[in-house]
């Protein structure tokens, strides 16, 4: 779990990407998840919690631009 202040550190690029990428493995360990196949079932809801935070960040900072 990354904190807020992280995230503001990095440029609005980056952070576009790393939410594309979470997405994408947000899904990945759902689809697994159905399958019964999940290890780690908390990390589901730790990317979802990061990729709210990221988008947060974002929005900050292009209210503030």
């Amino acid at each position: 779990m990354t904190q807020a202040k992280e995230f503001r550190a990095l440029p609005a690029a980056e952070l576009r990407q790393r939410v594309t990428e979470s997405k994408r493995e947000l899904e990945t360990l759902r689809i697994k998840a159905r399958q019964g196949g999940l290890e780690q079932p908390h990390r589901i809801r730790q990317l979802r919690r990061d990729v709210a935070r990221m988008l947060t960040v974002l929005q900050e900072q292009e209210k503030a631009a």
